[in-house]
């Protein structure tokens, strides 16, 4: 399998879906994701509802200060004038200064309750008080109870009784929401108390508000990222047990990209699905709701520009996802051409190809300058679009408007709270614009997630149920071929071996002739195309999984150190860690002495991939796991590389002691460990071509003959 690189983590791997296409299986499975924390997302949305409406409310709240800055009659006497005008079925202008008001309209509930008043009417209390005095008796009124007025007292005064009808349930509303609001005189200072208190209200209707916003972020957020733990912890469990054909049919950055960068996406898709999708249509629909209240004719007519802002905010979006994934693309080249130039710093500073790799960096970075720039072009252009928008729109809506106040059709106050409520729904909108693109991306980063998750298990693909025991007598290949997955030629061909119960075999041979092949093979890893391999009789086909590995103690030529202790590394796979037993397969190991050295002894942190030690170190430490485990067969490739003489002589010492008793494969590359192995066995092109001791092949074998002569290494190296 390919080292592990941070090559693509940023990138959209090859096989990313590009197509515009709504994936409903994937948001399906999407969804299921949060279903488990749907008690947090619920909790989330009932403290966003409150947060828009607690927002709605602090917007209308502009309604009472434009009434008491621009009107005479103020918000209270609004109040009882339009509860006044519902309960009689008038529709009533505002009082003016002679202490009147003139009637605009009359309902079918007029005839009973205000009998003989018709449109054009000038109505005025009876006994000559102010007409908010008259306003507010008919407001406050009993059902049934009669109030004497009287119509045109300036042309031809007839005196009329009033009987307000049962008010409406919203107008109780109304008039007790009223109640809350101190009635301020007409002085210029009780005009200013009274806007201390609604201004005072507003503030804390906003700190209300958003104290109830941050809530449901933050249950919203803990529901998501919970989620995007199990959707990793699954998708983590799934690739540990996937065949190791799966890995082979694809690069191992492709997988990290999965892990990263497309498990972000159906975070980003999810949190926008439930904070935006979930907080900015309700505050919409609040917004629209309060507005056509005031007047819905004006408020039909003024939407119609919504449309047009949600057509740019689409079109734009669509450009900012296309030149976002160049970008990404461009910024995984970039990390991958300066993660090799940091791997392979000694041989850039050995060829003096310094300036070479500055030069092919900055190319690199020219081209991800260009999708950034295109990038900061396109979300530069929707603020000033939105504005301009905005202005446009709110110049027509302000003529408009305004000749709805001169023509005495709409009050000042119901101008300003129109005005301002509309230019509100400009944010929400705006914060909508790329909800689809967003969980459209989410949907396709699911689907090449779901096809790891959804791929089988080894151990759904085998119905094995025969548990092995310890090897007790050996081990046969038998007929044994093998292509490896997209490969034109075996990498083994009709292998035949018999391996004894504590043999000690060492394969030879050039590189590419199937040696790790065939140790590949046991534990496994991969299964033969025709043919078998047998443990005592039993093809491992039929084994289960977990016995036949338990087999195994495997030493690999990468030396293979994890990040964490000496201690973790040399128990690694046991749940139950016993000190004691680690420290003396250390020992056994040799290396203990080294172990003791480092601060912090066996639990000192050794880095990723073990870089504090030395080549030598980390090879002993790895056969110290084998020695920790403890099982009856090894596995043990020879390192040749980065190993000075005393670490080799103290690796084939613990080795020949080891291997004691147990069957042992080596891959051999040192002319030490062959002469150790009880048989060797030569192998080219994937097969066997011979097997016998060191004299016998050496005597017989051309190309063995060859590899001691040219390939192996040898202690006078």
């Amino acid at each position: 399998m390919e080292q592990l690189t941070p090559e693509l983590l940023a990138i959209d791997a090859q096989d990313r879906p590009v197509d515009k296409h709504f994936r409903r299986r994937e948001f399906r499975r999407i969804l299921a994701l949060a279903w488990p924390h749907r008690g947090k997302l619920a909790v989330g949305l009932l403290v966003t509802i409150l947060f828009a409406g607690f927002h709605t409310a602090s917007l209308g709240g502009a309604f009472p200060v434009f009434k008491l800055l621009l009107e005479r009659e103020g918000f209270h006497g609004w109040v009882h004038r339009t509860i006044a005008a519902s309960r009689l079925g008038l529709q009533l202008g505002q009082p003016g200064e002679e202490q009147s008001v003139i009637v605009l309209d009359v309902g079918s509930a007029a005839a009973d309750r205000a009998p003989g008043v018709v449109a054009g009417d000038i109505l005025a209390d009876a006994a000559g008080r102010p007409m908010a005095a008259l306003l507010a008796e008919l407001a406050a009124a009993e059902t049934g109870a009669t109030v004497s007025a009287v119509v045109n007292p300036k042309q031809e005064p007839r005196a009329v009784t009033l009987t307000p009808g049962v008010p409406e349930t919203k107008f109780r509303l109304l008039r007790w929401a009223a109640g809350f609001i101190p009635v301020s005189d007409e002085t210029e200072r009780g005009k200013r108390q009274v806007l201390i208190y609604l201004l005072s209200a507003l503030m804390v209707m906003i700190l209300i508000a958003n104290i109830f916003r941050y809530l449901g972020e933050v249950l919203v957020s803990d529901a998501i990222l919970r989620a995007m733990i199990a959707l990793r912890a699954q998708l983590y469990e799934r690739t540990l047990h996937l065949p190791m054909s799966f890995f082979a049919a694809r690069p191992t950055a492709d997988l990290v990209t999965r892990f990263v960068q497309d498990v972000q996406e159906i975070q980003r898709g999810l949190l926008t699905l439930f904070g935006k999708f979930t907080r900015e249509p309700l505050r919409v629909m609040f917004i629209l709701a309060w507005a056509f209240s005031i007047n819905w004719r004006i408020t039909l007519s003024m939407v119609v520009v919504a449309p047009i802002a949600l057509v740019i905010f689409l079109l734009v979006g669509r450009s900012v996802k296309g030149a976002n994934r160049k970008l990404l693309q461009a910024y995984g080249s970039m990390i991958g051409a300066l993660t090799t130039s940091l791997h392979n710093l000694r041989v850039v500073k050995a060829y003096t190809a310094e300036d070479v790799e500055r030069e092919r960096l900055r190319q690199v970075d020219l081209r991800m300058f260009g999708q950034q720039l295109t990038l900061a072009k396109l979300r530069a252009f929707i603020t000033p679009a939105m504005e301009t928008l905005g202005v446009v729109a709110g110049c027509f809506a302000t003529v408009w408007l305004v000749g709805r106040v001169l023509e005495h059709e709409l009050s000042m106050s119901t101008f300003g709270t129109l005005g301002l409520m509309l230019s509100m729904l400009f944010d929400p909108l705006r914060k909508l614009s790329d909800v689809w693109v967003r969980v459209q991306q989410s949907t396709a980063g699911a689907e090449r997630i779901f096809q790891v998750i959804d791929q089988p298990v080894e151990s759904d693909l085998t119905d094995a149920r025969t548990t092995l025991n310890p090897l007790a007598q050996g081990i046969e290949y038998d007929h044994v071929t093998f292509t490896y997955p997209g490969a034109a030629v075996p990498a083994l061909h009709d292998v035949c071996l018999s391996i004894a119960r504590g043999d000690t075999i060492a394969l030879v041979g050039p590189n590419g002739s199937g040696k790790t092949t065939l140790v590949s093979l046991l534990p496994r890893f991969f299964d033969p195309d025709e043919g078998a391999v047998r443990f005592d009789g039993i093809d491992i086909r039929l084994a289960t999984l977990r016995s036949l590995r338990r087999q195994f103690s495997l030493v690999s030529q990468e030396a293979i150190v994890f990040e964490g202790t000496p201690l973790e590394n040399i128990a690694f796979g046991d749940t139950s860690v016993d000190e004691a037993r680690a420290q003396d397969a250390a020992r056994r190991a040799y290396a203990d002495e080294f172990i003791r050295q480092i601060p912090g002894g066996y639990r000192a942190a050794l880095g990723e991939r073990g870089t504090t030690l030395s080549g030598g170190q980390r090879q002993r430490l790895v056969i110290a796991r084998a020695i920790y485990r403890d099982a009856p067969i090894l596995v043990f490739d020879e390192a040749t590389s980065q190993i000075d003489t005393e670490s080799e002589q103290k690796i084939q010492a613990a080795l020949k002691e080891f291997s004691q008793g147990r069957t042992t494969l080596i891959i051999a590359h040192r002319l030490s460990t062959i002469q150790f192995a009880t048989r060797i066995v030569v192998m080219d092109a994937g097969r066997i071509i011979d097997a016998g001791t060191h004299s016998e092949l050496f005597d017989r074998c051309p190309l063995y003959r060859t590899l001691c002569e040219t390939q192996f290494v040898t202690e006078s190296a």
